[in-house]
């Protein structure tokens, strides 16, 4: 359950518009935006025109609102101070469709979530944790707390937890991780599987500026964070720096345009970790880049705008939408 509502009396006489709990419920006349407390899709505000969009939908349009519930769940219980309403933005019609639009996570992700989920709660290995499908079940983007419960179980088949007997009067599972359980999530962790980042290698060069902010707003825009190795700080050598970054990514964007050895280091490196790769080049450079690369399939941009919106495409296609969105 969402721990800030943890000893707070919900208001009996608001649900909440995504998945129709007792949820909290505020309004801030300033920025026309309410905010909402729910125990299963946790805090998050949302202004007039998601208003309207939601009091719109039709019964056979609001199946797909668990795609938000996982989207802003994510959001809430990663964000920083969760008891300043100022860190949470205001979602938007746009927003909401946006997400709802969004492919839905492959069983194998969904899996790997929820151990991570779990693995998040337990304090130490060992210890005897609940988890409560009947609220959570957003977190691993399921429909229901009935999908939620099958992950549950898969989990348990594959002998990464245990089920434990329940606490009588309680419907919330209770498990354990098991040594497979946490040997998997360390593996997870290390192949940079749970990350959001997305690491950039390019020329770093003045001239480029247009294209760097191009391909830093189609990472954003898909839901994943950009990262830069120029605008980190660092006491590491350099090298290592990079080395770490790559560990910690999720998959590399490489612009081989200017022809850096660096970028194809770079390539070279993330592909023997195992991990995507997404190859641009400008489309005037394009034959100068080295033949050994040249059977991927790289995106031959005309200038930023072209580049921001075939990159963001490319991005969903292959990683899906980031976390981050």
């Amino acid at each position: 359950m969402y721990k800030e509502l943890e000893g707070r009396s919900l208001g009996q006489n608001f649900r909440c518009p995504l998945c129709n709990s007792f949820a909290y419920h505020s309004t801030d006349p300033q920025i026309w935006a309410d905010m909402v407390t729910c125990p299963t899709c946790g805090k998050f505000r949302f202004d007039g025109t998601a208003d309207l969009w939601l009091k719109a939908l039709k019964p056979s349009e609001v199946s797909p609102l668990y795609k938000i519930s996982f989207a802003l769940r994510s959001i809430s219980d990663r964000a920083i101070g969760k008891r300043d309403n100022s860190f949470f933005p205001v979602y938007t019609m746009e927003d909401f469709e946006r997400i709802v639009e969004s492919a839905d996570p492959p069983i194998v992700d969904k899996l790997r979530m929820l151990l991570k989920y779990l693995g998040d709660t337990t304090e130490y290995p060992g210890q005897i944790v609940e988890f409560d499908a009947s609220n959570d079940y957003p977190v691993v983007c399921a429909r229901n707390y009935q999908e939620s419960n099958f992950y549950f179980y898969s989990l348990i088949d594959q002998k990464f937890c245990t089920y434990e007997a329940p606490y009588t009067g309680r419907s919330a599972h209770r498990f354990k991780i098991t040594a497979a359980g946490w040997t998997e999530l360390d593996r997870a962790s290390k192949a940079g599987d749970d990350s959001s980042d997305a690491f950039i290698a390019m020329w770093f060069d003045k001239s480029r500026r247009p294209m760097e902010d191009a391909i830093d707003r189609a990472v954003e825009e898909s839901g994943y964070k950009p990262v830069r190795i120029d605008k980190i700080e660092h006491v590491n050598r350099i090298d290592d720096e990079i080395i770490a970054r790559f560990r910690r990514s999720k998959f590399l964007i490489a612009d081989f345009t200017g022809q850096r050895n660096g970028v194809y280091f770079e390539a070279g490196f993330m592909l023997g970790l195992g991990r995507p790769v997404i190859w641009v080049c400008e489309k005037a450079e394009l034959h100068d880049v080295h033949f050994d690369t040249r059977q991927y399939n790289t995106i031959d941009y005309l200038d930023a705008a072209d580049l921001q919106k075939r990159l963001q495409v490319r991005i969903e296609a292959i990683m899906g939408k980031g976390p981050l969105i």
